[in-house]
């Protein structure tokens, strides 16, 4: 009877529920293709599976037809709460959505909460993915020392909470009511999006405490400081027109399409995901309408839905149901629309060489391109240099499918001057391969280098130095040839698997070195910077490397700033003025 009924269910979106012998609803389900989906349950012949056992115990089915997946979120949620049928268990009492508690209490804690569940207290949320509330839980206790206990009882010595600095231990005493309560209401300003008062505050005790003498209560304080402004500068761009918002970024890269949702709440980024999809398929609708409807109902009216797209797509326009749900920032879905500072921090969060190829077709077509077998292990490297300054080089690691951060090495250039990557690439490479013929470090299958014929080479003179017999390739960039130790050259465009899986290994290997060359020269600008101030002892350079890391920051800040944390004022002048000079 439900197989006769399914060949006159329409290609449609929609909520299905089936039913027992007596009319009861056992299952509710939503369905972007309602045939598609109710295909799927009668079909299945996996006991263990559970829509087997839902038709096994269903005498019918039925449906409704709605406009578009948001609907029939929304109307699943109102019939699983309406029917509380046995096989849903997620929605029956909203525990798919928690909220943050901070409770109401002589010495409050933050909790995590379900709609129903009645705790006395300000109330935060809801959190969608609920991973995000947990997050943000684990953040305010490293931040504001909130205690973690269920109950508050008096103890004679405080838990592990309290040694490793994630508790004030009020359960011994050792805080005050009064200060107690200034680390309750910093979390309410964090939860509420009121850090810049509460940052101004804290500057101001810090001085007060230490013109009191009263150095471990401002060194607390000033480990605060830190911590809230290294988090309210990571989304305060967002602070001002969009302090709540999902924000979805897209772009093509390496031949793939990867994505980033960022979830800003009260302009603090606590929640970030990542995606990606095949262009050989280029729009999977159902991955995007996951991605991009999920618990969109249950948002708040004020928080604004977007989607950032960079790339050309002439012949790959996303399906406009795709973009029904949200609101846009600009008139259109181009990121031309878009600040570019903000475009480039949301840039920043996106997962950077980390494609998930097929494994079994990348390893056919290399075969057949190169007719060798597919290496298990390859070594990639690259070097990093800004005129000469802070020459670096890189090697990351591929192995079986997988980037293998512990494997990873970072070399400072010793003996090359100035500008020449040939001998630096030789420097590395032999420091490398030495380890290698050693057998202090795993032999790779496959060794790939940044660059071109040169570069290769080098590469080859070095492998053969140490009778050493792995294969050698070079990469060159923007024609994305491919160089072989055998003179071959192989132009990966033609190739699609050979193609992502060359560029995302450079491209991989690049931001790695380039991230190390630039701290290697801002810790050479820093040390120049502050040779000869006088006044500035290890202590106090210390506490400016940890407010500023890096040098820019510290150009863009004002005296009043470096003396609110501790650097006398003609000293902080002195500092900005050659920081500055340094930067023109």
């Amino acid at each position: 009877m439900m197989r006769e009924k399914l060949q006159t269910v329409p290609d449609a979106p929609g909520v299905y529920f089936f039913k027992d012998g007596k009319g009861r609803v056992i299952y509710v389900g939503k369905a972007r293709s309602l045939k598609n989906r109710l295909s799927s349950h009668l079909n299945c012949t996996n006991p263990n599976e559970k829509s087997y056992r839902i038709v096994k115990n269903a005498a019918d089915f039925d449906y409704i037809v709605v406009k578009n997946e948001r609907e029939a979120l929304t109307l699943e949620v109102e019939l699983i709460k309406k029917h509380l049928p046995g096989f849903n268990v997620l929605l029956k009492d909203d525990k798919s959505y928690p909220h943050i508690v901070i409770t109401d209490e002589e010495f409050p804690t933050v909790k995590i909460v379900r709609k129903k569940e009645s705790v006395n207290g300000k109330r935060f949320g809801p959190f969608i993915p609920p991973k995000n509330a947990r997050v943000l839980k684990e953040l305010i206790h490293k931040v504001f020392r909130l205690r973690k206990c269920k109950e508050l009882t008096k103890r004679s010595k405080p838990c592990l909470q309290y040694y490793i600095d994630r508790c004030t231990a009020p359960c011994c005493g050792y805080v005050s009511k009064s200060d107690y309560r200034k680390q309750v209401e910093g979390a309410l300003s964090f939860l509420t999006g009121n850090v810049k008062n509460y940052i101004n505050r804290l500057y101001n005790e810090i001085e007060e405490a230490a013109e009191n003498l009263q150095f471990e209560r401002a060194a607390i304080l000033r480990d605060q400081l830190i911590a809230i402004k290294n988090i309210y500068e990571r989304g305060s761009i967002f602070f001002e027109d969009h302090p709540n918002c999902d924000v979805f970024y897209l772009e093509k890269r390496n031949g793939l399409f990867l994505g980033v949702k960022l979830t800003v709440r009260n302009g603090i980024i606590y929640g970030k995901e990542t995606f990606q999809f095949d262009p050989i398929d280029p729009w999977d609708e159902n991955l995007l309408l996951e991605v991009f409807t999920y618990g969109v109902n249950e948002i708040n009216e004020d928080v604004v839905g977007t989607i950032w797209i960079e790339g050309t797509y002439e012949d790959e326009e996303p399906p406009e149901e795709i973009l029904t749900n949200f609101r846009y920032i600009g008139n259109d879905i181009s990121a031309k629309e878009i600040p570019e500072e903000i475009l480039q921090f949301v840039r920043k969060n996106r997962t950077v060489g980390r494609v998930n190829l097929n494994l079994e077709n990348l390893k056919s077509e290399y075969e057949r391109v190169f007719l060798d077998t597919f290496p298990e292990r390859v070594e990639v490297f690259d070097i990093s240099t800004l005129q000469g300054t802070g020459t670096v080089g890189s090697c990351v690691v591929w192995e079986k499918g997988r980037f293998v951060k512990d494997d990873y090495r970072r070399y400072k250039v010793k003996t090359v001057k100035g500008v020449n990557d040939y001998a630096s690439m030789e420097e590395v490479l032999t420091r490398r391969f030495r380890r290698i013929k050693n057998g202090e470090v795993k032999k790779p299958d496959l060794v790939l280098i940044d660059g071109g014929i040169g570069q290769l080479n080098v590469a080859i003179k070095v492998r053969d130095t140490f009778g050493l017999d792995f294969r050698v390739f070079s990469i060159a960039k923007k024609e994305e040839i491919v160089y072989t130790d055998d003179g071959e050259v192989v132009e990966t465009k033609k190739y699609p698997y050979l193609f992502r899986f060359f560029t995302n290994l450079r491209d991989e290997a690049h931001r790695f070195a380039v991230t190390f060359n630039r701290k290697v020269r801002n810790k050479l600008m820093v040390k120049s910077v502050f040779d000869g101030i006088r006044g500035l002892g290890v202590k106090r350079r210390k506490i400016l490397e940890k407010f500023y890391p890096d040098i820019r920051e510290l150009a863009e800040a004002s005296v009043d700033e470096l003396v609110r944390i501790g650097i006398p004022r003609k000293v902080a002048e002195e500092v900005l003025e050659k920081v500055r000079n340094c930067q023109t």
